[in-house]
């Protein structure tokens, strides 16, 4: 047993920062609780006198990345010749369509390590991962899944399926999403509670107007046989939505929606060029839109100007690491830019929402989730919860409350005050060190980045 004695417990939704109370965690190997938060409230040393205490400052639950991409880890400081874009189709050709067909198996395991090791580092213990790599394609999300056991962070992985690499390209992206999610199931069925994975899979969509109808379809088959929901961009760009009018006389979410490819554990990347009806169809499924402020910013692909009528948003990086905080200072700042009505508030029900995605795939039936004996929550600080934590050094300047909490994440705290991270009742930072072996992970990092920039040159 792990006791966090005298800290304020913070919670994001509905944000809340309590008086010093004590948290009891049940570590593996800890009973059937084992993996989860046990107790709350005072005194609680006095009942267990054996249990590990540690004391600090603000605990909270642990942050989620709602969409990331790993692979591109290894383009930090990319050093490769590459053509002047005038447009966000050529910025894909251009650069990241020629990153992704250079990633062999060794480069991959390397990004998603150096991805995951950073996560961690800034209080994340999920990250929802979209891979491509058409040359590797076999295997690839058993790699992903390897790096993620290796930091002790949860997660949820899919392969983005695209007709761009011609149509056996496209079977093989379908096939590798539904052997990962047999390979889950049948690891699942043989757990229970904290020894189940802490991964799961969806089936991944690069973007509508790289999928054709046939691999549409095939996509849709694979969301009933697999009961995953799928993960696509949507509308990332102007160029999507006008060519899937265009090519197919329907918008791109009426589109998906009809192959059957929508529900509620389905994740719409961006989504910044949806119409009206589309953002309703969406909320009508239960589906969630990751919204990436950075990344959109960085694309220069326009402003969701309809964000705040969608009805579960979560943040995401799109690979633009995986420092949410960092995300919900960018995703406020712009929204208020841009005039719109929500305040960092509303940004921090969106980053809590993030915990509801991962419940649905990983937490136990009380969350709606499909793990047996898993978590009853996950992002909340009660007993039956998944003991998925961050301990934060914060010394707040000004009176700190759940009536301002999100003032304080826009404007104050940050990846930096982060002390400690556990995830399932195991450290997986203490005292801003590691369990993992960071020096070594980016040492393999930077050799697989140099051999992935020359493999990227090679096929300029």
């Amino acid at each position: 047993m792990i006791l966090f004695e005298s800290v304020r417990l913070v919670s994001f939704e509905p944000p809340s920062v309590s008086e010093p109370a004590d948290l009891l965690v049940a570590e593996p190997g800890d009973g059937p609780a084992a993996g989860t938060i046990v107790a709350t409230g005072k005194g609680l040393a006095a009942k267990h006198p054996g249990a590990r205490r540690i004391t600090g400052a603000y605990l909270s639950p642990g942050l989620v990345c709602a969409h990331t991409h790993l692979y591109s880890a290894l383009a930090r400081g990319l050093m490769v010749s590459i053509k002047p874009s005038k447009d966000f189709a050529q910025q894909l050709k251009h650069l990241w369509w020629r990153l992704d067909r250079a990633i062999d198996l060794p480069i991959l395991e390397a990004s998603a390590l150096a991805g995951c090791a950073d996560a961690a580092m800034c209080g994340v213990t999920s990250l929802v991962d979209h891979h491509a790599g058409p040359e590797a394609i076999d295997g690839s999300l058993s790699v992903i899944a390897k790096a993620y056991a290796g930091i002790g962070i949860r997660g949820l992985l899919c392969y983005e399926t695209t007709d761009r690499n011609g149509m056996e390209g496209a079977r093989a992206g379908v096939r590798e999403n539904l052997r990962f999610a047999a390979e889950i199931d049948a690891a699942r069925a043989g757990s229970t509670g904290a020894e189940a994975p802490l991964v799961d899979g969806l089936i991944g969509a690069h973007a509508g107007f790289t999928v054709g109808e046939e691999t549409l379809g095939a996509l849709g088959d694979a969301v009933r046989s697999s009961g995953r929901g799928i993960h696509v961009h949507l509308g990332e760009d102007k160029y999507d939505a006008v060519d899937s009018r265009h090519r197919f006389g329907a918008d791109l979410v009426e589109r998906f929606d009809r192959a059957g490819c929508l529900g509620p554990t389905s994740i719409v990347g961006h989504g910044v060029w949806l119409t009206e009806s589309e953002v309703e169809l969406i909320a009508a499924r239960g589906a969630f839109l990751a919204h990436n402020a950075r990344s959109n910013m960085n694309n220069s692909v326009g402003y969701n100007g309809l964000l705040h009528r969608h009805a579960n948003v979560v943040l995401g990086t799109d690979g633009m690491s995986a420092d949410m905080l960092e995300e919900f200072k960018f995703a406020a700042f712009r929204h208020r830019e841009s005039q719109g009505p929500w305040w960092p508030g509303d940004f921090l029900k969106c980053l809590d929402r993030g915990n509801r995605l991962v419940e649905r795939f990983l937490g136990g039936p009380a969350a709606g989730g499909p793990v047996a004996g898993g978590p009853a929550a996950f992002g909340k600080l009660e007993p039956g919860a998944a003991a998925d934590l961050v301990l934060w050094d914060y010394d707040p300047p000004t009176p700190l409350s759940g009536d301002n909490l999100a003032g304080h994440i826009a404007f104050g705290l940050s990846s930096r005050s982060v002390r400690s991270v556990m995830v399932n009742g195991k450290f997986i930072v203490e005292d801003r060190k590691p369990a993992f072996d960071s020096a070594s992970i980016a040492a393999k990092a930077r050799a697989e980045a140099a051999r992935l920039w020359k493999r990227m040159e090679d096929r300029s």
